[in-house]
C-alpha cells in the first residue's frame, strides 16, 4: 500500500488554512446568496475554497481539484486531467450552521486516487476539533487515534440523523421511523459531525438522505480507518450523490436491511 503520510500532512495544513479563512467571516455577516439547487453559499465558502485551491495548485499542479463551489478543474487551472489524483474540497460543510453561528461546521479536504478516497481531513475550527485519516495510517481525533464503538445491538445504539424534512423528500421516512423507534436514542447532528462522532465511538449510526461527493469523500476514509463503514443507505458504495449511511460496522448490515425493506 502506498504511504500517504506526506499527502495527509498537506491536507491537514490546507484544511487549517481554509478553516482560518472561514473563521475570519464566522462572527460577521458574510454576503450570501442562493445557488441553483436552493442551498446557500457565502463569501466565506468562496474565499475558503479559493485559498485551498491556490495551495493545492502550488504543491500538486499535476493533480485535479473538485470543489463544491468551483467544480472540477486541473489543480493548475483549466480542464481536469483524466485519471489524475483529485483533491476534493468542501470549504464549509454546514453552511447553514455557519450562517447561524452554530459551531458544527467544518472544512473538508480529501484526496481520491483511482476512484478510492485515500486521505481525509475534517477540520472544525469553531469546535476546536480536527479529524484525519489516510489509507493504512488509522484515524485520529485531535491527533489521538480513535476507533468506533463495536456495539452490535440497535436497541442500545445512539443514532444521529440529518434534517427530518429530507427523509420525507427522499422517500426514507419509514427508515427514519424504524431508527427512531428501534434505537436507544437519536440526536439531530447533521453534516460532517454525525459521521465523525460515529468514527470516534460517541454514537453508532449516522444517516443523511441526500449529500454529494464533496460532503462524503473525507469522511469515508476517516470512518473506514476508524473501523466503521460508509455507504449509501442500500449498502452500495457511495458514488457521486445520494443517501449516506455511516455505522460502526457491526450494525451496518442490519440498517441496510431495514433501508432496503422499507422502500
Amino acid at each position: 500500500m502506498p504511504d500517504y503520510t506526506t499527502q495527509l500532512q498537506f491536507a491537514l495544513d490546507v484544511a487549517r488554512l481554509g478553516g482560518a479563512v472561514a473563521m475570519e467571516h464566522y462572527h460577521g455577516t458574510p454576503e450570501r446568496k442562493r445557488k441553483q439547487d436552493g442551498s446557500w453559499v457565502t463569501e466565506a465558502d468562496i474565499a475558503t475554497e479559493a485559498t485551498i485551491r491556490k495551495h493545492i495548485g502550488s504543491a500538486w499542479p499535476d493533480h485535479n481539484i473538485l470543489g463544491e463551489e468551483a467544480g472540477l478543474t486541473s489543480a493548475s487551472g483549466g480542464d481536469p486531467v483524466a485519471g489524475a489524483p483529485t483533491w476534493i474540497v468542501d470549504p464549509i460543510d454546514g453552511t447553514n450552521n455557519f450562517m447561524s453561528e452554530i459551531p458544527t461546521w467544518a472544512t473538508l479536504v480529501a484526496l481520491r486516487v483511482d476512484g478510492s478516497n485515500v486521505v481525509g481531513v475534517a477540520h472544525a475550527p469553531a469546535l476546536n476539533e480536527t479529524y484525519d485519516a489516510a489509507a493504512g495510517l488509522g484515524a485520529r481525533f485531535n491527533g489521538h487515534l480513535m476507533m468506533v464503538d463495536e456495539l452490535d445491538t440497535l436497541d442500545n445504539a445512539t443514532v444521529f440523523l440529518g434534517g427530518d424534512k429530507a427523509f420525507y423528500k427522499h422517500d426514507l421516512e419509514k427508515l427514519h421511523e424504524q431508527l427512531v423507534l428501534g434505537s436507544w436514542r437519536t440526536r439531530g447532528f447533521g453534516d460532517f459531525w454525525g459521521h465523525v462522532l460515529v468514527a470516534r465511538g460517541a454514537g453508532h449510526v449516522m444517516l443523511e438522505p441526500q449529500v454529494s461527493l464533496w460532503d462524503v469523500a473525507a469522511l469515508e476514509i476517516i470512518v473506514s480507518e476508524a473501523g466503521g463503514r460508509l455507504t449509501h443507505a442500500d449498502g452500495s458504495t457511495f458514488s457521486s450523490e445520494g443517501s449516506c449511511l455511516t455505522t460502526n460496522g457491526a450494525l451496518h448490515d442490519q440498517v441496510v436491511a431495514m433501508a432496503t425493506g422499507a422502500r
